[in-house]
């Protein structure tokens, strides 16, 4: 049985401002492999992977499990840092979200406005906010339409 948990990585996502009371975990769990995305493009981790620590960007994070009904899940990070170390995976965000965590309406309707707004203003500065905010919202949008709810 030790075997089989060495071929597993623990996944603990932590997001402070959205814990329950209950716990500080959004998300925990032993799963076969999760590819999330860094500063630096897509990281994949699988089981025996060397510790190493990196910043996240906003993006979909995917987790595998091939013993679970739902082989691939979907969460939001809105960027974070991650730390891997004997076979435990820990981000760390301000967001996490999982597709039931999301409402759909009201991201659409922010995503419709950042957009005009990003059209309306000629200041480069505002527009950079503007196209992070459109990316917040597409991740968020992209993980709601998955089926692991």
């Amino acid at each position: 049985m030790a075997e089989a948990l060495e071929k597993k990585l623990e996944l603990r996502v932590i997001a402070p401002t959205m814990a329950t009371g209950k716990s500080p975990y959004k998300f925990k769990k032993t799963v076969d492999m999760v590819i999330m995305r860094c500063t630096t493009g897509d990281m994949g981790i699988l089981p025996g992977r060397v510790p190493c620590s990196m910043v996240l960007d906003t993006g979909i994070l995917r987790i595998f499990d091939e013993d679970s009904d739902v082989k691939e899940r979907h969460m939001a990070i809105m960027g974070g840092v991650a730390h891997v170390s004997d076979n435990v995976v820990t981000i760390l965000s301000d967001a996490a979200q999982k597709p039931s965590d999301i409402d759909v309406e009201k991201v659409t309707a922010e995503l419709k406005e950042f957009r005009r707004l990003f059209d309306e203003t000629p200041d480069l500065n505002q527009k950079q906010i503007y196209r992070k905010d459109i990316q917040r919202c597409q991740v968020q949008l992209d993980v709601a339409a998955t089926t692991n709810k």
